[in-house]
C-alpha cells in the first residue's frame, strides 16, 4: 500500500513538472572570473605595491518566463554576486544578501516590458555600452574616472536599495524599490525609464528617476540617458540633502576591422553651498588580432572628488575638504586590453591600466585572468 501511494505521488509530481515545462522556461547562468593583479599606488601619502587575486564580478543567477497566453509572458531574474577569490557571499549595503545584483519580476508583451523590484538602471544601460568586453577592476574606467564624481574605486558604483544608501555621488547604479518600463524594439530603438522610491521613509525620502534611449542597428550603436537623484546626501564632506543630475551620450561604430566608441557625460550636484559640476569623456577602439581581440580606451574627467593613496590602509581616501578640492579632482585613465578565447565560454583576459588625478595620486596595474561563463 505504501509503495502504491509513493508511486502515485511520483506520477502526479511528474505530470505536474511536465505540464509546468510546457508553459515555463527557467535558465541557470553565471560567470566565474578570477585574475592575478599587480597594482602600484603612489600619492601624497606615500606609495605601495600590492599583488592580489582579484574577483571580477563573479556571479550566478536564474532567469525565466511563463506564457500567460495572448503574447503575454511573466518574467523574472534573480542574480547573486560572490567572491571567486575567497568564496564569500555577495553583499548589499554592507550586509550579506542572497540576490545582491538583480531581483525583479515583471510582464512582457506587445506593449513592452514592465519590471518591479531591484536592478540595473537605464543610465547603466548606456554607460555599459562603452565597456570593452566587461568590467575588469582597474581596466574598467568605471572604477577610475567614469560613472561618478569619485576617483579610483571610491564612491562610484552604488546599490540604492535602502534609506541609508541615499548617500552616494554615483550614477552607475542599481535601484531598489523601483518600477521599470521599456518599450518594444522599434527598428533598433528602445526607450526605458525607471523610477525608484529608494528610501521609502518620511525622514529620508530620497527618490531616483532614470530614462534612456538606445539604438542598435547594423554597425551603429547610439545611446542617450538622463538621471535625477532627489534629496540625496553623500558628496564627500557634503552631507545635507541635495539634488544630483547627470546626462550621458554614447556612439559606437563597427567598421568591420575596428570598432570605435566614444562617450560624453556631464553631472551637476546642487548642495546649499552652490552648484558643483564635472564633465567626462572617453574614446576607445577594439580590433581582432587573429583569434584574440585587442582594445584601447582613454578617458578623462575635468573635476570631481580629489583623492590620495594611503599605503597604511591600502585604500584610496577622498580628501575631506571636498568643496575646496573639487577643481583638483579630475582624473585621466588609460587601458590596453587583450582577450584570447579558449572556447565559446572561456577566455584569458589581460590588461594594462594607468590612472592619475590632478592631486598627483596615481595607480598603475597589470592583470591577467581566466573568465568562464555557463
Amino acid at each position: 500500500m505504501k509503495f502504491t501511494k509513493l508511486a502515485l505521488a511520483v506520477a502526479v509530481a511528474s505530470v505536474a513538472v511536465a505540464a509546468q515545462a510546457q508553459t515555463a522556461n527557467v535558465t541557470v547562468y553565471g560567470g566565474l572570473r578570477a585574475a592575478l593583479e599587480v597594482a602600484k599606488y603612489a600619492g601624497p601619502a606615500g606609495s605601495a605595491r600590492i599583488t592580489s587575486m582579484e574577483n571580477i564580478s563573479s556571479r550566478w543567477g536564474m532567469r525565466g518566463s511563463e506564457s500567460l497566453g495572448g503574447g503575454l509572458n511573466a518574467i523574472f531574474q534573480l542574480e547573486s554576486g560572490f567572491g571567486i577569490d575567497n568564496g564569500a557571499a555577495g553583499s548589499l549595503n554592507g550586509a550579506t544578501q542572497l540576490f545582491n545584483r538583480e531581483a525583479w519580476v515583471g510582464l512582457q508583451g506587445g506593449f513592452g516590458t514592465l519590471r518591479l523590484g531591484y536592478g540595473l538602471t537605464p543610465f547603466d544601460d548606456v554607460l555599459g555600452m562603452a565597456h570593452h568586453q566587461g568590467a575588469n577592476s582597474w581596466e574598467n574606467r568605471n572604477n577610475g574616472v567614469g560613472g561618478g564624481a569619485g576617483f579610483a574605486k571610491r564612491d562610484l558604483f552604488t546599490n540604492y536599495a535602502s534609506a541609508n544608501q541615499c548617500n552616494s555621488s554615483a550614477f552607475d547604479a542599481r535601484y531598489g524599490n523601483s518600477i521599470s518600463y521599456a518599450t518594444p524594439n522599434m527598428s533598433g530603438v528602445v526607450v526605458r525609464t525607471q523610477y525608484a522610491f529608494v528610501g521609502e521613509t518620511s525622514s529620508n525620502a530620497c527618490k531616483a528617476w532614470d530614462t534612456a534611449i538606445t539604438y542598435r542597428q547594423g554597425p551603429l550603436a547610439l545611446g542617450a540617458t538622463y538621471a535625477l537623484h532627489s534629496n540625496f546626501t553623500g558628496l564627500g564632506s557634503v552631507v545635507a540633502l541635495h539634488d544630483q543630475k547627470a546626462m550621458r551620450l554614447f556612439a559606437g561604430f563597427d567598421a568591420k576591422v575596428v570598432r570605435f566608441t566614444g562617450t560624453y557625460e556631464a553631472a551637476t550636484y546642487s548642495p546649499a553651498s552652490g552648484s558643483l559640476k564635472y564633465k567626462y569623456w572617453d574614446l576607445g577602439a577594439l580590433a581582432p588580432i587573429g583569434a584574440a581581440t585587442a582594445g584601447v580606451q582613454y578617458s578623462q574627467r575635468d573635476k570631481g572628488l580629489a583623492a590620495g593613496y594611503n599605503p597604511l590602509t591600502q585604500a584610496l581616501t577622498v580628501n575631506a575638504a571636498t568643496l575646496a578640492n573639487w577643481n583638483n579632482g579630475g582624473g585621466k585613465h588609460l587601458a590596453v586590453t587583450l582577450d584570447y578565447p579558449l572556447s565559446r565560454r572561456t577566455m584569458i583576459r589581460s590588461y594594462y591600466a594607468q590612472l592619475k588625478n590632478e592631486t598627483g595620486a596615481k595607480v598603475t596595474a597589470l592583470s591577467s585572468g581566466l573568465w568562464h561563463s555557463f
